[in-house]
């Protein structure tokens, strides 16, 4: 999401988690691939491509906004949301999930809107693309516990916790009839803007490039992401050389993870 505010003359852009907005889902939001083989969904042999035209323009782009102070970088994760509850920064390009800071915190009136976009890129909108953190159920316990367990994953999914979940949090219901339910109550009427993740999401089909990333080491890989971005940032790279370097490094972490699974 994007929320905005007056102001912020001496911080127009700040943004949370820049390798997951500004790479992963500008790619599905523009229908290109961030990586190929279906983003890794198709195949293991699948090598990073988010150094491509539509990714070097928009990372350029931002370049230029750093240099000139329109953009101001404060951290690999979601440190720049204190800056923009703060009142400090006039733009924020954020997870619908840091919705809950902004309403509990700022002491200000704000607006959200949807991912910005390029216009001149064929197709886009497309749509944009899951995260958050995920529940997994492993193996070796007995039947008892998992009869417990599946209990509980069903009282999660039900429409009440989903919509009470979805309208403190930002986090998106599991559930059509979740949605339905918090649509039918009048919150999106009341709270504009919250409905924005879920548009953004569901307004078109998924395609190959905007189904979701399925990628090996991962996280070692956002690390790397993180590092030639802040080359980017403090003019110390290019654009395309930082993107270049950074698929390089990432696509020899995939083939140890291929070969490691294969």
């Amino acid at each position: 999401m994007t929320a905005l505010q007056l102001g912020g003359e001496e911080c127009p852009l700040v943004t949370a988690w820049q390798s997951w907005v500004h790479l992963e889902n500008l790619s599905a939001y523009h229908n290109v691939p961030f990586a190929t083989k279906e983003n890794g969904f198709a195949a293991l042999d699948t090598e990073l491509a988010f150094n491509g035209p539509v990714q070097v323009a928009h990372i350029e782009a931002m370049g230029e906004w750093a240099r000139d102070g329109k953009f101001i970088y404060t951290g690999r994760r979601n440190e720049g949301g204190a800056n923009f509850r703060g009142g400090d920064c006039a733009l924020f390009t954020e997870s619908s999930a840091g919705y809950a800071g902004v309403k509990k915190e700022a002491a200000f009136k704000f607006d959200i809107r949807p991912l910005p976009y390029w216009a001149s890129v064929h197709g886009a909108p497309q749509n944009t693309i899951i995260g958050g953190a995920s529940l997994w159920v492993m193996e070796g316990h007995d039947a008892a516990e998992y009869a417990g367990v599946a209990e509980f994953l069903n009282f999660l999914s039900t429409s009440d916790i989903q919509a009470a979940w979805h309208q403190n949090t930002g986090y998106l219901p599991i559930t059509l009839s979740a949605y339905d339910q918090i649509k039918a109550s009048g919150f999106y009427d009341e709270n504009p803007g919250t409905d924005i993740a879920i548009i953004q999401m569901t307004s078109k089909a998924p395609t190959a490039n905007s189904k979701g990333l399925r990628l090996g080491s991962f996280d070692q890989i956002r690390g790397i992401i993180d590092e030639e971005l802040e080359a980017v940032w403090a003019g110390d790279k290019t654009t395309q050389a930082a993107l270049d370097s950074a698929a390089e490094r990432g696509n020899e972490l995939l083939r140890r993870f291929e070969q490691a699974n294969q």
